[in-house]
């Protein structure tokens, strides 16, 4: 049997790999963005405010490659990010409030309760990386139940990121629960 050389040089097979690798680079996280904003707008469709989960959720990058697991990981991170937001604004408000003694102590009120809420969710993403998803959850719960006492205050000047932070919460409620 007559032996056959091949005709491509190591060189060429080396250049042939690394263009079949970018290739493969260039089109796989097409599909993982594909696949992973299916499982975002899935999983939003199971929560009260499908628009602004969505939304939520796809402003960090790391939710196109993630699981239900790493999805629900990224709301509640949203959720903490939102509450320590939402109590710099309600800081802000108090320190600049008028002479209106009712809306101050309404203000300071929020202030506190959003206060205790940031250990809270903390300690609530520690529980859900330690897979403890019903602790997390009523982590998130907790601080439910800050925004509520908080919006009852009736501060006008509140409403809006009151309004924000819970559908936040909510949803990020919703999509824990999908986790049991």
């Amino acid at each position: 049997m007559a032996s056959q050389n091949s005709n491509i040089s190591p060189k060429t097979l080396v250049i042939i790999t690394l263009i079949s690798l970018g290739f493969n680079n260039y089109f796989l996280p097409i599909d993982a963005e594909e696949t992973g904003k299916a499982l975002i707008e899935s999983t939003c469709k199971k929560t009260q405010y499908p628009a602004e989960c969505i939304s939520a959720l796809e402003s960090d990058p790391g939710s196109f490659t993630a699981n239900l697991t790493g999805l629900t990981r990224i709301a509640v991170e949203k959720s903490a990010s939102k509450l320590v937001e939402t109590l710099h604004i309600v800081d802000m408000l108090v320190q600049n409030a008028t002479s209106d003694y009712p809306t101050w102590g309404s203000l300071v009120l929020c202030r506190y309760s959003y206060n205790t809420s940031v250990p809270q969710i903390l300690e609530g993403l520690q529980a859900f990386d330690q897979l403890k998803f019903e602790k997390s959850y009523k982590s998130v719960e907790a601080v439910k139940k800050a925004v509520i006492d908080c919006d009852h205050q009736g501060v006008k000047s509140l409403t809006q990121v009151n309004t924000a932070l819970l559908r936040l919460i909510e949803d990020t409620i919703m999509i824990l629960h999908l986790l049991f």
